[in-house]
């Protein structure tokens, strides 16, 4: 079932038609898996490792598949067709999926223009009319989000999951991410991507998925923040690049004390 940019599908009802590893890019073949998949809707196609490890997580919650492992059977194309397929029908996934999609143009695995519907993320889902009210609602308020497979890493594992970017109109450095839920909360924080470094004005906030209310003032007192941020003549610090392996928390103190570190936040605090 299609509900907006949403399908809400079984997994067992999910199959590989296709299956290539490798995908154009530019005059290089990097390995991007390039997926033609059936479902209750239709054909559907997945692109990108990201978009197909959303995916594998949404499947496995509680029991994350070994990336390494895996990646490494996924780059043949007959191995990763057959497991794929065996993923799909196996009995301890999770039996419902929601998945995030955009219908339009795009590239298939040459580099040539394609047209379909595009699988960005995924999630896992309590049933399969299960249609994440929150993230549905705060998406239809500001029409210039996007929904985009956001990576946390946590103290155990990796995990991929649909967040909402909403932007600054006037800068689109600037934005707020609401990511969906992960264990039971929303987590929603603000960033400014600047001279190759990324600052927050305000640290995370976890917030109940039932409560949308709170949701979208937390949304506004940030735009407005970052908008205050904008009028003025911030001076912005340039730093080394973070540790790709940092956890999602400790990137956001990290960032945040980037922030406050300018000689400019006596102002902006004033």
């Amino acid at each position: 079932m299609r509900i907006g940019s949403w399908i809400f599908t079984r997994t067992e009802d999910i199959f590989v038609e296709s299956y290539f590893p490798y995908s154009k890019k530019g005059k290089n073949t990097i390995f991007q898996p390039y997926i033609y998949l059936t479902c209750n809707s239709g054909r559907i196609i997945l692109h990108g490792k990201r978009s197909l490890w959303s995916l594998l997580d949404a499947m496995f919650p509680d029991d994350p598949l070994p990336r390494k492992m895996l990646n490494e059977d996924l780059k043949d194309p007959f191995i990763g067709k057959d497991l794929l397929n065996g993923l799909f029908a196996d009995t301890d996934a999770w039996p419902h999926l929601r998945l995030h999609v955009r219908t339009g143009d795009w590239v298939n695995e040459r580099g040539k223009p394609n047209q379909g519907t595009f699988v960005m993320s995924a999630t896992a889902s309590s049933s399969d009319f299960d249609t994440t009210p929150s993230l549905l609602m705060i998406e239809k308020e500001f029409p210039e989000s996007y929904i985009m497979p956001f990576t946390l890493n946590t103290k155990t594992r990796l995990i991929t999951i649909p967040a909402l970017v909403i932007p600054l109109v006037e800068d689109l450095q600037m934005r707020v991410v609401l990511t969906d839920a992960f264990l039971g909360k929303h987590i929603i924080f603000s960033l400014i991507e600047k001279n190759n470094s990324g600052f927050r004005p305000k640290t995370l906030d976890y917030l109940p998925v039932s409560d949308t209310l709170s949701l979208l003032s937390n949304i506004g007192d940030r735009l407005q923040t970052l908008e205050k941020v904008r009028n003025m003549s911030y001076i912005w610090p340039k730093n080394n690049p973070l540790d790709s392996g940092m956890r999602y928390y400790e990137r956001d103190e990290l960032e945040y004390r980037r922030f406050i570190s300018s000689p400019s936040f006596n102002s902006f605090n004033s």
